[in-house]
Formats: C-alpha cells, structure tokens, sequence
C-alpha cells in the first residue's frame, strides 16, 4: 500500500514551486552566490561524463554516433539530482520558480532579475572551477582523447545559427523545468530521480540545447585550444541558449503551474463552491524545495466539547505513538492527519494537555507564533498574515466572497508588529545602495557645511560691528548713571537680555 503523504497533488505542487521562490528570494547575497557557485559545480558532473562517455568510446562514436548520443542522455539527469537534493541554486530551475512566484505576487521583478543575474554568473564560475582545477590541471582534460572530444562537442554547438540555438534551448529548458516540477511531487529520493531523469533524458537525446548543461563542453573545448574564439562561442552559443531557456521556462511556468494547475483550479472551486483547504509549507527550510500539503479548513460551528475529544484523543494517539519506539515511522505516519495548529480552541486544549503531561511532542505544545511575514505559511506555526494567506489560498483580501474561508481571511490583520519578516533579496541591495548614497550626501552635506573665506569674514565683520554697538551702549548708560537694578527692571519688562551681558559673558 502507498503512504499518499509521500506524493502531493498538481495543485499542491504548484503552490510548492510558489513557496520556494519565497524561500530563494530571502536568501542573503553571500548565500545566493555560494549556492549559484555549487550549482554550477555539482551541474558539471553531467557534463564531464558525458564528455567522457564520448572520449572513451571513439570507434562506436565514429560507427556509430546515434547509440553514444542516446547514452549521453543519462548522465545530465544526475548533476540536476544533485542540484535539486543538495538545494544548490541553477539558473534554469530559477527561470520556473521566480516566474511562478511574480505571476503569483509573492515575489517582485527586481527579485527575479537579480536572483537570474546572480544564479547564471556564478554557474558560469562553477563551471570554469571545475573545467580548470579538476578536469585541467588533475591532467584528466589534456588526454588526448578527452581533448578530441570536448573540441568536437563545442564546435558542434558553434555550428548552428542564432535562432537555431534559441529555439533548441527553448525546448531544453521546457523539458528541465518539466523535470523539476515533477520531482517535486515526490518526496522519496529514488521516485525524485526518476522524475528527473525522464524529461531530461528526453531533451538531451533529441540534442535540444541547454545553457548550464552545455556550457562545461563549451568552457573545455575553450581549453582545449578549440579552432573558434571565446566571442564567437558567446554569441553563437551562450547567448541564445539563456535566451532560450528564459522564454522556454517562463512559458513552462505560465501555462502549467500558473494558469492549468493554479488559476483554472481555484477559479474551477469558487464557481462550484469545492471544499477549500488550508495549505503549509512543511518545510520552509532554506536550500531545500518547500513541499506544501493540506488539510480540511476547521468547521468554526464545531462543538468545543467534540474539539477537546478530539483534542485528547490526538494527544493520547501522540504519547502512544512516542513511546512505542519500536514500530517503523512508515507505518506510524500512515492515515496521520494532524489537526490546524492555527485553530484557536484546539490550541488552547492543547496549552492545557502540555501542562498536566510533558512527554509530548513539540507539535502539541500550546499556541504558535504567526507565521513570519514574507514567507509561505508554516505548517505547525499560527495564523499567517493577510498577505500570506492570499498567496497561498488564490483568495485576495479585496475580492467579495460569502465563502467563509474568504471571511476568515478578510479578519487577519497585519497589524501585529512582533511578527518577524524575511528580507528579500531585492530589499537587501536597495538597502546596500541605499546605504552608500546616504553616505555620499552625507559627505557631499558636510563639505558644503565647511565654512568658505568669504562666511569667514562676514562673521568676523558680524562680530565687529556688534562689539561697536555695545561699546556705544555701554557709554550711553554709563553717562545715563543707571544702575544694575534699574537695568534688570527694563529687562524683566521688555523681555529681553541686556546688550552688555551677551556681549561681556562671551568675553569672560
């Protein structure tokens, strides 16, 4: 029998991809360029063996080429395994992520553009570490063979025009984020490969074209000597397969997840009033892809007596299933269905239950904390904000719904301000250039404030003539015969201070 929390639905998984450009947009920089740099390495793997494959097998290539060609579509499916497994970061399955999460409004364009700038160069860089220090230099690149190779592949690549190469890569790139989206529907590791493995063999054995696929062939025929200068490569090459792979990705993202798997389904469930489902993110975190699941939305008339029953009786289910270490957590996890931990009444049963026993697990200990701001909904974290629900339910704040999962998310307000919030990555360089051109006025505000010659001697002459003044004044009085006490009087009535006191205090 099949654990059906192993798989999730089309739905499911299309919101999984809308999650996990949340999660890749609040990646820091540093992280985002050490990702796109292993990206680049662990994708290179495909390559060098398919490289390999054709080095070390010369006769059958020349005999026959079709059957090396076939073959060479294993290997790319592994260095993408390794990608996706390790959540390294891959200019191509970025292209599906970010265009479903700006269709979707989680995410803004100046994250998309930075998070594509950022993945595609330093795949590049990964790529050109792996062509020189461990093919090259490991002496592995200068075979003979190897180097015949890696030369007849780039000058292959370099032999079609520029539209030809696009259009290729356009087909590449549909079928790798074809892979990627599959795998996510998965949660075992060997369902996950051969999820990649199919659309992607598919691909390469047509000889469809791939920017971060191609590009370790490319980079070692370059230091192979390869009769083509690194200009040409460029343009011939790399250029129209990012291209490519940008308008064949983005047209992946829009029809399927987007439009099939979102936007026609929730339309389809609002026409005819279906059950709607809370949806959490059950792994929000970092360098792994999120994997969304569901439950049934909390009957708000339910009885609070049959809440606490149930209540108790998952509680009981829980201590049992924690103190009987010896049955298999396969088994342990079939039919499980944990209640919201969002639902009020069943939190505060569950406040009371942890005090009176604590060997429970942490899922049942008390009220939650919101889910933070900027991030798919947690599971097993409390109400999201307003903004995080209409993500991740389709239902937006502003739109009229007698539903009343609609209703329930109308009266979420973004008002708590001890909610925590990712940073994304488009705020974070905001904030850094921000920073630098507060610095610049700043500087440009403290050299205007530098008093110049001729401030210098008008302050001087300022000064000068009210010394005059007061002198003359000081005459006046004195030849008036007024005393101290005469002149505090007239000071108290006028409201002001006395001319030779502002002019002496300094002087003392």
């Amino acid at each position: 029998m099949v654990d059906d929390s192993l798989y999730i639905s089309t739905y499911e998984a299309a919101l999984a991809v809308v999650a996990t450009s949340m999660k890749k947009a609040r990646l820091t920089v540093d992280m985002l360029i050490l990702n796109s740099f292993m990206g680049g390495l662990l994708f290179a793997s495909g390559g060098m063996l398919h490289a390999a494959l054709q080095a070390n097998c010369p006769e059958l290539y020349k005999a026959n080429p079709g059957i090396i060609e076939f073959l060479q579509g294993f290997f790319f499916p592994i260095g993408l395994f390794y990608v996706v497994v390790l959540g390294a970061d891959l200019f191509n399955s970025n292209v599906l992520y970010f265009g479903v999460g700006v269709l979707r409004g989680a995410v803004s364009i100046f994250d998309v553009v930075i998070s594509w700038t950022v993945s595609y160069a330093f795949n590049v860089v990964g790529n050109i570490f792996v062509c020189y220090v461990i093919v090259w230099f490991s002496h592995v690149g200068k075979e003979p063979s190897y180097k015949e190779a890696c030369i007849a592949i780039t000058m292959k690549k370099a032999s079609f025009s520029f539209v030809e190469t696009m259009i290729k890569s356009m087909a590449g790139n549909f079928f790798v984020c074809l892979g990627v989206y599959l795998q996510i529907m998965a949660k075992p590791l060997h369902v996950k490969f051969i999820m990649i493995t199919v659309p992607v063999f598919t691909f390469s054995a047509v000889g469809f074209s791939h920017a971060i696929a191609d590009m370790f062939s490319l980079i070692m025929g370059l230091v192979c000597s390869a009769p083509i200068s690194v200009g040409k490569v460029v343009w011939k090459v790399m250029l129209p397969e990012a291209i490519g792979n940008i308008i064949g990705g983005v047209f992946f993202a829009i029809t399927i997840p987007w439009y099939s798997h979102l936007v026609s389904v929730e339309h389809d469930q609002k026409k005819l009033r279906l059950p709607r489902f809370t949806l959490r993110d059950e792994q929000p975190e970092l360098n792994t892809d999120s994997r969304v699941i569901r439950q049934k939305e909390p009957d708000p008339e339910e009885d609070d007596e049959d809440v606490t029953d149930l209540a108790l009786e998952k509680h009981n289910s829980e201590i049992s299933r924690h103190n009987s270490s010896h049955r298999s957590s396969a088994s342990s996890m079939v039919g499980y269905s944990p209640a919201p931990f969002y639902n009020e009444s069943v939190a505060r049963t569950r406040s009371r239950l942890s005090r009176t026993n604590t060997n429970v697990s942490v899922g049942s200990r008390g009220p939650h904390a919101r889910s933070p701001r900027n991030v798919f909904p947690v599971y097993g974290m409390g109400k999201p904000l307003e903004r995080e629900t209409s993500i991740a339910s389709g239902v937006r704040p502003n739109e009229e719904d007698e539903d009343r999962l609609s209703e329930s998310i109308r009266s979420f307000h973004d008002s708590d301000d001890n909610v925590p919030s990712a940073d994304y990555i488009g705020s974070q360089i905001k904030r850094l250039v921000s920073r630098k051109s507060t610095r610049t006025v700043d500087e440009e505000q403290a050299v205007s404030r530098r008093p110049s010659f001729a401030s210098i001697r008008q302050n001087f002459a300022r000064r000068s003539s009210n010394a005059r003044r007061a002198s003359t004044s000081s005459q006046r009085i004195n030849k008036a015969n007024l005393s101290p006490i005469s002149l505090d009087v007239a000071d108290a009535t006028a409201g002001t201070s006395s001319a030779i006191q502002e002019e002496e205090s300094p002087k003392d």
